[in-house]
């Protein structure tokens, strides 16, 4: 029976294996709609809603979080930490159809996000350690990086408006 299985894998392996004289054919796949209608896609449809969410957290933030730390603070971190952590998800699952135009601008936005997030969690942790500096820290590296958000912003729509209206 063994020499059955093993003579038949010498009859069928050679079959299932590529020749190695045959040329590879790819075929390109065209896209079906423009750079400019994906880049709108992607921001306001993949983006937006997580963008939203992320913006309806912020005024928690702003008023929980005053120079007394209190407790409600954390709770309001951890909202806008989920929120970020959402944008930051939609930017990765949309990751294959960002069109070229708009993706060096879309990795910078990401990169200045990572950052703003990353302080939120550094403050969320020294919350968990009831670590004032750390919590203080944390918002500072939030708000150094926020900073640069809205010229992220603009250059990404500048870079929308020279994407491909025509397929």
């Amino acid at each position: 029976m063994i020499a059955v299985i093993v003579i038949g894998g010498f009859v069928v392996y050679p079959m299932l294996r590529p020749a190695a004289n045959v040329a590879s054919v790819q075929a390109t796949p065209s896209p079906l709609i423009s750079d400019y209608e994906r880049a709108d896609r992607f921001l306001n449809v993949d983006l937006g809603p997580s963008l939203v969410e992320t913006n309806q957290a912020l005024p928690g933030v702003t008023s929980k979080c005053t120079s007394s730390l209190p407790p409600p603070c954390k709770d309001a971190l951890i909202v806008l930490n989920k929120a970020m952590i959402d944008v930051d998800s939609a930017i990765q699952n949309s990751q294959r159809d960002i069109p070229v135009c708009i993706g060096r601008p879309v990795q910078q936005f990401k990169d200045d996000w990572t950052g703003m997030e990353q302080g939120v969690s550094q403050a969320i942790s020294g919350f968990n350690e009831s670590n004032r500096t750390l919590i203080i820290e944390g918002l500072q590296h939030f708000v150094a990086i926020a900073k640069y958000m809205k010229p992220d912003v603009d250059r990404i729509n500048k870079a929308q408006q020279t994407c491909a209206k025509t397929v």
